[in-house]
């Protein structure tokens, strides 16, 4: 009978997962979660009481194995700016679909999420230019400078990562975006060399 219940609980998850992806939080429809996993309406507020608890259901365990292999997979000391590259564009494509749904979700853990990844890349952002230029925190100024780098990343990445992309063409985007944001670095800090 456990191995019943947790069948049952498992295509809830899976069926919100694609509502959520497809829809959001505010639009995702109990309705069309329960006719996707193929059980009563009801039976899904046996498991979970609302559609914020199935949601958070969903988007918790997301967030945390996000956290962990970010705490893991970034460590971008001693490589070139081609693997920092692939490293990123290999966790985005592994985290894509929750990636998605957190950014559709619209929710107070939306908002705590993308604080959190900013913080990360804005931290990897300054590593990455002390170890080109370690007078770099000497002639930049700005208080904000790396986390407006990462927070303007991170936006313009969400607006790229779509749903009804290809992975190929996700990847391609991504790549163009790093490359614009992060490639030639010594390039972009020439005026540094003429004060």
């Amino acid at each position: 009978m456990q191995y019943l219940k947790k069948e049952i609980r498992d295509k809830i998850l899976v069926a919100a997962v694609d509502e959520f992806k497809q829809h959001g939080y505010a639009d995702a429809s109990i309705r069309n979660i329960a006719n996707n996993a193929e059980i009563s309406l009801g039976n899904i507020y046996r498991y979970f009481t609302n559609k914020e608890a199935l949601y958070f259901a969903v988007i918790n365990p997301f967030i945390e194995s996000i956290k962990q292999s970010i705490e893991k997979d970034f460590v971008f000391t001693n490589k070139s700016m081609k693997e920092i590259s692939e490293v990123l564009v290999q966790f985005l494509m592994t985290y894509s679909d929750e990636l998605l749904i957190i950014r559709k979700g619209k929710t107070v853990h939306k908002d705590t999420f993308v604080n959190y990844i900013e913080e990360v890349i804005s931290k990897k952002v300054e590593e990455m230019l002390v170890n080109a230029f370690p007078e770099i925190n000497v002639k930049i100024t700005n208080k904000d400078f790396y986390s407006a780098i990462a927070s303007g990343f991170l936006t313009s990445l969400f607006k790229v990562l779509r749903n009804e992309d290809s992975r190929e063409q996700q990847e391609r985007y991504t790549r163009e975006l790093i490359t614009f944001y992060f490639g030639h670095m010594k390039d972009r800090f020439y005026h540094f060399d003429e004060e």
